[in-house]
């Protein structure tokens, strides 16, 4: 970790390493950063083709090199560049270290609004089926399970053509993750 070797191009964006990855968990360094690194813990719904996937916000956990955690759940900047985002392999310390499970429905719940900023579902924000003033967490519920989401008090969106929880909900929202609504 200590030279700069990893500092050598390989011409993946953040959102093509995400797909290479098969989702979040990975760990980069930014060639402009000084003694940090990061790991993706979260990215929105892809709405375009590769290579920039409609630029979904993505978010990363911070940390020192030495382990300490400087920032959770933080906005990468500019993913869709290739030219300072490099994929690294985990730290000595991932290992044991307490890192932020991928499930955390603080994720989505950090992402929602971001995504919704992004013009993603600024439209439908205005829609009838909204609930006013909520951030929602979209659910992953098939649809012989549904029975189970209205148990937990999920909402059907016809404009979404999915579950929801407000993100307020944290009971919902942990019933939801047991029964595996929260997926990754």
């Amino acid at each position: 970790m200590h030279n700069d070797d990893w500092k050598d191009s390989h011409d993946q964006n953040v959102f093509e390493m995400f797909v290479a990855n098969g989702g979040p968990g990975f760990w980069i360094r930014r060639t402009t950063w000084g003694r940090t690194l990061a790991r993706i813990i979260g990215v929105g719904m892809f709405t375009k083709p590769a290579p920039y996937f409609g630029n979904p916000s993505v978010l990363m956990d911070v940390y020192e090199l030495e382990g300490g955690l400087k920032e959770g759940l933080a906005m990468v900047p500019v993913p869709g560049t290739y030219k300072t985002w490099r994929r690294i392999e985990a730290p000595p310390w991932a290992e044991q270290a307490r890192l932020r499970r991928l499930d955390d429905p603080a994720i989505d719940i950090a992402l929602a609004p971001l995504d919704r900023g992004r013009g993603k579902e600024g439209s439908k924000a205005a829609h009838a089926d909204s609930a006013p003033q909520a951030v929602r967490v979209l659910l992953s519920v098939p649809y012989a399970r549904k029975d189970e989401a209205k148990g937990i008090g999920a909402c059907w969106s016809p404009t979404d053509k999915s579950w929801w929880l407000s993100a307020d909900n944290s009971s919902a929202l942990s019933k939801a993750q047991a029964l595996g609504f929260l997926g990754v």
